[in-house]
């Protein structure tokens, strides 16, 4: 199987935050996020997991290149498969930035920048009501120089990242990767993590001023400041993990002050209205789905209570009090969906928690 056409096969993980946030903050994460092929988490009557994001990984084959030149963003774009974006990359639109900031044992590089319409060969379900998106491209590599662990590598479990923009004057906790229908692809060569970010069109903010953060999780109320008075976001240099922030150099004269009070305004009104939504009941949602039965495994909550799951190519980390109410037994009201599988959580009367997963 070549590289791009992993591009069709979504991994699942649940990033959880020892701080958790309001549930206002956990109704965006749940129903904003958004990625090519869609995982979607639910609770019937909680959203109450810190962060849930679809990931794709893309290991790589291409020619070797010297370890100490970087990838271009064009062939970052064409090593994913995507022609389109790697002639965005080289157009007159695109913004080269080349900045680069050591955070803990990391140095991150923020590469370049491009927005447009159809510019990528891949199709977010997003673009259906903003066709605009905005693409960046990131480098992060190890400051001792030891060669960032391969998709393969077990120790590439324990690493994570996630990309978001941050938009001036907007607390990031409502503005980021999550409700602005961000998506993330990437990839390991010699050493050093490729990285795509890709989300709803931002250039139009450009003329408020724009950011963006570097994550090893989704902890924004801790890792960064938000001054209300300025609308100014900066990084929290008190906080243990990673946390870069970027300021996007784009030209000011590309934003659109109007277009971009509508874009808010139409997120906060639809997070208003899924708020209310009913979601079905967890034996209407199985009664037509299949069992699968190498999926179901039983778990166990590490010290921090969070929970592992690995099935094929899905990989699964949330919070159990994200999960089950206190001395809840049977099905969790949560559960994670795309659009053939159904992932469901039960616990019975001695505690014992089972994930599994149905198939539609």
């Amino acid at each position: 199987m070549k590289n791009f056409e992993k591009l069709d096969k979504m991994l699942w993980q649940a990033l959880s935050s020892d701080n958790e946030p309001d549930d206002s903050l956990n109704r965006k994460i749940i129903n904003k996020i958004g990625e090519r092929n869609r995982m979607r988490g639910t609770n019937k009557r909680r959203l109450s997991v810190s962060a849930m994001v679809a990931i794709l990984i893309v290991a790589t084959s291409i020619s070797a290149f010297a370890a100490w030149k970087l990838l271009t963003p064009r062939e970052i774009a064409e090593n994913l498969g995507d022609k389109g974006l790697a002639i965005a990359f080289d157009g007159e639109g695109a913004v080269s930035i080349n900045q680069t900031q050591t955070i803990g044992d990391y140095k991150i590089t923020l590469m370049g920048i491009v927005s447009g319409k159809e510019i990528s060969d891949f199709k977010h379900s997003a673009e259906e009501i903003f066709p605009n998106r905005t693409y960046s491209v990131l480098a992060i590599s190890r400051v001792d120089g030891t060669p960032m662990p391969h998709p393969l590598d077990p120790a590439y479990d324990e690493m994570s990242f996630l990309v978001s923009p941050f938009i001036k004057g907007q607390h990031p906790k409502d503005f980021n990767i999550f409700t602005m229908n961000g998506a993330g692809s990437w990839f390991v060569e010699d050493g050093i993590m490729y990285r795509i970010m890709e989300c709803d069109d931002i250039e139009v903010f450009a003329d408020r001023g724009l950011y963006i953060a570097v994550m090893d999780e989704f902890d924004i109320i801790n890792s960064y400041k938000f001054n209300k008075e300025t609308g100014e976001i900066s990084r929290n240099t008190a906080y243990k993990g990673i946390n870069a922030l970027f300021d996007l150099p784009i030209d000011p004269s590309k934003g659109n002050y109007d277009e971009g009070e509508k874009y808010i305004q139409t997120l906060l009104r639809d997070d208003e209205e899924v708020s209310d939504e009913e979601l079905p009941e967890i034996e209407d949602l199985l009664k037509d789905a299949v069992l699968i039965p190498e999926s179901v495994q039983k778990v166990v909550p590490d010290k921090d209570g969070m929970i592992d799951y690995y099935f094929a190519e899905h990989k699964l980390k949330a919070d159990i009090k994200s999960l089950f109410e206190e001395g809840q037994v049977g099905f969790s009201d949560s559960r994670f969906m795309d659009d053939g599988n159904i992932l469901v959580f039960s616990r019975d009367d001695d505690g014992v928690i089972t994930v599994m997963t149905y198939r539609k």
